[in-house]
């Protein structure tokens, strides 16, 4: 390597993303070579064991043709020789006996006939005896076929058939001539040995130079009787074999398995040879790839270990880090998405966190409103009670009387009276909070309202009221009597959380066109944090609401500040813990807001 390029190793090895860069160009290299290489030697491999496989089947099964026309031949001349013994033995044909024996003697090494244990050769000398027949081989010979089967202790083959009625044990035998049937150079294909078995694994005949162990043959042959390939030793060597099956059973009553068999070198020679310049070239390419990587490398870590650092600080939470690449290729674009993705970032988490508080003040929204529903129920259900108790308590009274006294009649239906204006002040109450009717509203005298709501008031509270009220106060567009309920329902919040003996301020003057309406009491005060709560429907501060809560359905402020707001108007309330409460109502006066028409 040049010097240059051992610079250039330095440097990018001396870090670790540069060792990480020159693993992933090494993979990507290495790995696209090696699945290639893996693929091709496998489909290389495969295909040509899949062609050996095939040569190997063509020729077995050429040769098991092969033998089943041999054997064919034989049976024909088998039976034309059994066809001339009978005209033989019924007429003078018997001269022409010798000549037809020699038909058979190509293919035949002895021709005999057998009777029992009598004996009278035709051809040649006998060298195997007569194989014994079971009842499926008389029933085979029974019906004209020729029969094969093994005998001998050096196996082989011999081919009967009956003469005449198989019951009389007449049989034509034919030895076939190893020399003839067994043909190497026909059952053998090219480059291939051979081997001819029978279904029980007897060896008939091979052209090996040491028969192989037959127990991969047996095994494959258990699992697949047909056809099969296997792998066995044969020669000192591993061989691809390949048998079939020559179903022989209907015509000979016997089957015969042919093997082809070929040694592995030869398909792996090919193989070993392409794998050996693909090596070569694999690894001239990696040498390549690895010196273009090392160059190149060098002149983008800087940009990366930048955006790493830079990485590190957000993953900190240091979301104002910027990086400052000047490039002009992608490296320049993902230094300005970097910068632009933590400008999002902060941007994100600020709206994240706004949107936590909305969500935080929802909820605290939707609890106060779900304990004030709860409160109403409770307040309503108890409110409303107690002016029907009255009612019907007043009322069972009447019914039972049966000496009406006037003085008595006439303090419980007060009674029953008083819970009845109690019950439809409740019911106006609640009523009036869901209305959303126009009013028709008329220029209204609010000191006039001020007195008549003060005098409403039970003679002691009456004594508590200091009222002032200033000189030509111009009128208000208004409902008079909803304005007067304003001013009673502010008082008796007044009366109601203050002293007995504390006294309630109210002033009324003109402050630049509109008309301001001040209630004071000295009493309990409100919390800051309940100032914004109180003219909330149904609640109620200032009061512990199961131990000491105040008489009412917590809907008076509600009211209040719902018919001040249709009015065109404002509450405001000061307040503090211990030292009283200021509600200020606001109201625009005729000559600031015109009038509409009644």
């Amino acid at each position: 390597m040049s010097e240059r390029g051992r610079t250039a190793a330095t440097g990018v090895l001396a870090s670790r993303i540069g060792r990480r860069l020159v693993a992933l160009f090494l993979g990507c290299a290495l790995l696209p070579l090696v699945g290639f290489a893996f693929v091709t030697l496998s489909r290389v491999t495969e295909q040509m064991n899949a062609d050996l496989r095939e040569a190997l089947h063509n020729g077995a099964k050429t040769s098991g043709m092969g033998l089943a026309a041999r054997l064919a031949q034989v049976a024909a001349d088998l039976n034309l020789v059994a066809e001339l013994v009978e005209q033989a033995e019924r007429g003078p044909e018997a001269g022409r006996l010798p000549d037809l024996h020699e038909q058979v003697a190509s293919r035949c090494s002895a021709l005999w006939l057998a009777e029992g244990e009598a004996t009278q050769m035709l051809r040649g000398d006998a060298s195997v005896p007569v194989p014994l027949l079971d009842e499926i081989d008389r029933a085979h010979l029974a019906a004209g076929k020729a029969l094969v089967r093994i005998a001998g202790s050096t196996p082989q083959l011999v081919m009967l058939r009956a003469i005449g009625e198989v019951a009389a044990g007449r049989l034509l035998v034919a030895e076939l001539r190893d020399d003839r049937f067994w043909d190497a150079q026909e059952l053998r294909s090219p480059g291939a040995q051979f081997a001819v078995l029978d279904t029980s694994g007897r060896v008939l005949h091979h052209s090996f130079e040491h028969l192989p162990h037959l127990t991969p043959l047996l095994a494959t042959l258990a699992r697949q009787p047909s056809s099969g390939t296997f792998e066995w030793q044969a020669d000192g060597e591993p061989h691809l074999a390949r048998y079939w099956r020559a179903f022989l059973r209907p015509q000979y009553a016997m089957d015969l398995l042919v093997v082809q068999s070929r040694p592995l070198r030869e398909a792996s020679g090919m193989v070993d040879g392409f794998v050996r310049w693909f090596l070569l070239t694999a690894a001239c390419t990696l040498l390549c790839v690895l010196f273009a990587s090392l160059v190149q490398m060098r002149r983008t870590l800087g940009p990366i270990l930048s955006l790493t650092e830079a990485t590190r600080r957000v993953a900190r939470g240091e979301l104002d880090v910027r990086v400052s690449i000047r490039s002009r290729d992608e490296f320049g674009e993902l230094g300005k998405a970097f910068n632009h993705m933590t400008a999002q970032l902060q941007e994100s988490l600020r709206r994240r966190e706004q949107t936590e508080r909305e969500l935080v003040a929802s909820r605290d929204a939707a609890l106060a409103a779900a304990r004030a529903k709860a409160e109403f129920v409770t307040n309503v259900s108890h409110e409303f009670r107690t002016p029907m108790a009255q009612i019907q308590g007043a009322t069972e009274i009447l019914v039972q009387m049966r000496e009406p006294d006037l003085e008595v009649l006439q303090e419980f239906a007060a009674i029953a009276d008083h819970g009845a204006q109690r019950l439809a002040r409740l019911v106006d109450d609640v009523l009036q909070l869901g209305s959303t009717a126009a009013w028709d509203v008329e220029p209204t005298d609010v000191a006039a309202t001020l007195r008549t709501a003060i005098q409403s008031l039970p003679a002691a509270v009456q004594l508590r009221v200091r009222c002032q009220c200033a000189a030509d106060l111009p009128p208000v567009a208004a409902v008079p009597h909803r304005l007067r309920d304003v001013w009673e329902r502010l008082l008796d919040n007044a009366r109601k959380f203050s002293p007995e003996d504390a006294p309630i301020d109210v002033q009324a003057r003109c402050v630049g066109g509109e008309i301001q309406v001040e209630i004071s009491d000295q009493g309990v005060g409100i919390s800051r944090l309940d100032l914004h709560t109180i003219f909330e429907p149904f609640r109620q501060v200032g009061r512990d609401q199961l131990t000491d809560k105040a008489h009412g359905t917590g809907l008076g402020l509600t009211l209040v500040k719902n018919t001040v707001e249709r009015l065109g108007g404002r509450v405001e309330v000061e307040s503090e813990l211990g030292n009283g409460s200021t509600f200020r109502v606001a109201l625009p006066s005729v000559a600031a807001v015109p009038v509409p028409p009644a």
